[in-house]
């Protein structure tokens, strides 16, 4: 079918509507109006949300719409008509058949959908790039055609190619669908896969357990004290006490000289650095006891950290100093004892970790050790008994605050690592895993002792530190680390992207397992593909697999807004969407509203229970936080999806900012 050719000018017109620039490409359809007719053959034509200026070279009428192909863009614009004129008055579905006769696509239920949809949203394409959007159509269930055309007309948007792969990464972010059922396939795959290296696969697997667990330590840490709590016990049962002093010697923890019997010694020797790995620089038995006064001031404490050798490779200040001072004591001369004993009970009062009790009952042993006549009988037992008692209240404060840390010290897990002589705090993720295994009900009550902990000291700051911990083992920012922001190299390469795409190009791993490597690649890159900038406004967009004590979440974060002159959000005025899929309440959305700092929050979920578990004290609590940070909670509001689905469904076509505020969706 011939149609006549209009000369279309590339210039635009006066009142072009604000928009990204129009690009037109050979062979593609676009709709366009004309829309006002002027001398000489020339016409004002509205292709989408812009005019140019078009030469006629057949007559039309002012306010007939037609479809046009692009037939050449240079030395000028020339379009073809392919179907019209368009009459007001015409159903879509004879439009969409005319349309389809004179571009000769084949009219299937997915071709007509897609072409309805190119249609009312004005979505320049090709006939080549419709026959290839119609067979990706064809791989999505019906009920998800819609997420599948939106990710169609971003990818025309981006110019990217329609691969099912970009497409796929496209529509899991549209469908809010999680990550954790690829993560899954990837995990099975690489069991099933005996050609990977045993270091290669260790790595991946280490990145998926830091994903999928970011409590993983604090809770290792918990039930380390737990632990020794228990074998400390005297009074609890020799048969509990025996199984959880193998387990911790299976994992290292303890020495394998280690008995129930000998336990005391053993701690005390392990604080002493005898018997067990030290690092190269520790207290050497020959270094100067320092001398001064006895009352040593905190400050003056903290400032010896920065410069007294290291008792211990994990990093925790006051156990540093505690563990200098004990072997101090015990190599002091009988005039020289009262000194180091005077600054370790200043050192005890200093640290931030031990509560106000614990204190006091550890400095009663120092008085008393001080008072002892005569002092050159009492270290050796005195180092014993100390160091069994700090051990004791290091565990209960790692059982009771898991999570604490301060300037000063690291948190209680850290310090009790530092105690038993310990390098790094994966052991305790993998010291949960064993207990975990474990089928003795006096292990897998301190695992749910251990996790009850934890739950009860998760805050904002835990979820904060969690999610980063997971952003950073999927490598979200493998792509930006390249390009310098990150620092280490070395850190960057054990996340989990650069060690899939090595799998990928890897010819001796299986089918399986590339695919499903492929896959987990393909859905990191859907964010990514995703986001960025349209002019003024910014778009971050991400999807983050969260997993708390079993329970699987789902989140999808999606920023949109403008930035400040400094590059950074405007803080004062934000909307903030959390799009949530809970293993107890199913799909949440939380919509969060900030006008110059003041914040109203609205919770969308089926459940009608969630207002009354929802109110008092963890209204109370968001209200206390909220104002710690300088905001302020005008309001908590709960309301099924009924009665807002149209609301929200307008939101999610279009988070438009007003110049003074910023969105976030998650």
């Amino acid at each position: 079918m011939n149609f006549p050719t209009a000369a279309v000018s590339a210039s635009q017109g006066a009142g072009a509507v604000p928009n990204r620039p129009l690009a037109l490409n050979d062979g593609q359809m676009v709709h366009g109006q004309v829309k006002q007719l002027f001398p000489g053959q020339m016409a004002e034509v509205q292709i989408g949300g812009q005019k140019v200026f078009a030469k006629l070279e057949v007559p039309m009428k002012a306010g007939d719409s037609y479809y046009f192909q692009v037939n050449a863009v240079k030395p000028e614009l020339q379009l073809k008509i392919i179907s019209g004129p368009l009459q007001a008055t015409e159903g879509q579905a004879r439009q969409l058949g005319g349309l389809m006769d004179a571009m000769q696509l084949p009219k299937t239920a997915e071709m007509q959908a897609l072409l309805a949809f190119v249609m009312k949203n004005k979505i320049p394409m090709t006939r080549d790039s419709l026959l290839e959007a119609e067979a990706l159509l064809k791989v999505v269930p019906p009920a998800a055609r819609n997420e599948a055309l939106a990710s169609l007309q971003k990818m025309i948007e981006l110019k990217l190619p329609l691969t099912e792969n970009i497409f796929r990464s496209l529509l899991g972010v549209e469908t809010k669908e999680g990550l954790h059922s690829v993560l899954t396939s990837l995990r099975n795959a690489l069991a099933l896969d005996n050609t990977v290296m045993p270091q290669a696969k260790d790595a991946i697997l280490s990145a998926l357990e830091k994903m999928a667990r970011p409590f993983a330590q604090a809770t290792g840490g918990a039930l380390l004290g737990q632990s020794l709590l228990t074998l400390l016990d005297r009074s609890a049962p020799g048969e509990e006490r025996f199984a959880i002093l193998q387990m911790l010697k299976s994992e290292g923890v303890l020495p394998e000289r280690t008995s129930l019997a000998n336990l005391p010694q053993v701690l005390a020797s392990l604080i002493l650095g005898e018997g067990a790995a030290r690092p190269s620089n520790a207290l050497p038995a020959s270094q100067p006891i320092p001398v001064g006064p006895q009352n040593v001031h905190p400050a003056s404490m903290n400032r010896q950290a920065a410069t007294a050798p290291q008792a211990s490779s994990v990093s925790s200040p006051i156990v540093q100093q505690v563990l200098t001072m004990l072997k101090q004591i015990e190599e002091a001369p009988p005039t020289q004892q009262k000194v180091p004993l005077g600054n370790l009970k200043a050192l005890i009062s200093s640290d931030p970790v031990t509560n106000t009790q614990q204190k006091t009952m550890l400095a009663a042993m120092i008085d008393r050790a001080v008072n002892a006549q005569p002092i050159a009988q009492t270290p050796t037992k005195f180092v014993q008994e100390f160091s069994q008692a700090f051990t004791r209240i290091t565990a209960e404060n790692a059982v009771a605050a898991p999570f604490q840390a301060s300037p000063l010290a690291e948190g209680p897990k850290e310090q009790l690592l530092a105690l038993l002589g310990q390098q790094g705090t994966e052991k305790l993720a993998a010291l949960l895993r064993t207990a975990e295994q474990s089928a003795n009900p006096a292990i897998q009550k301190m695992v749910q002792v251990a996790e009850v902990a934890v739950a009860s000291m998760i805050d904002g700051k835990a979820v904060k530190d969690a999610l980063q911990t997971v952003i950073r083992s999927f490598g979200l920012n493998y792509e930006a680390g390249l390009l310098g922001k990150e620092p280490d190299i070395g850190r960057l390469a054990e996340t989990l992207k650069p060690q899939l795409l090595a799998l990928m190009h890897d010819p001796s791993v299986s089918t399986a397992l590339r695919d499903a490597a492929e896959m987990v690649v393909t859905r990191m890159n859907g964010p990514l593909l995703q986001s960025g900038e349209n002019g003024v406004q910014h778009q971050l967009i991400m999807q983050v697999p969260l997993e708390f004590f079993g329970k699987r979440i789902d989140a999808t974060l999606q920023w949109n807004g403008q930035l400040q002159k400094n590059g950074k959000i405007d803080a004062d005025f934000a909307r903030i969407l959390f799009y949530l899929e809970l293993d107890s309440i199913d799909k949440t959305i939380i919509d969060m509203q900030v006008q110059n700092r003041v914040v109203m929050v609205t919770v969308f979920n089926a459940d009608e229970t969630l207002k009354s578990i929802g109110g008092g004290t963890l209204q109370e609590r968001l209200k206390e936080g909220l104002e710690s940070t300088g905001y302020k909670l005008s309001g908590v509001f709960f309301k099924n999806f009924i009665e807002e689905e149209k609301n929200v469904q307008k939101q999610k076509k279009a988070m438009k900012i007003d110049g003074q505020g910023v969105d976030f969706r998650i």
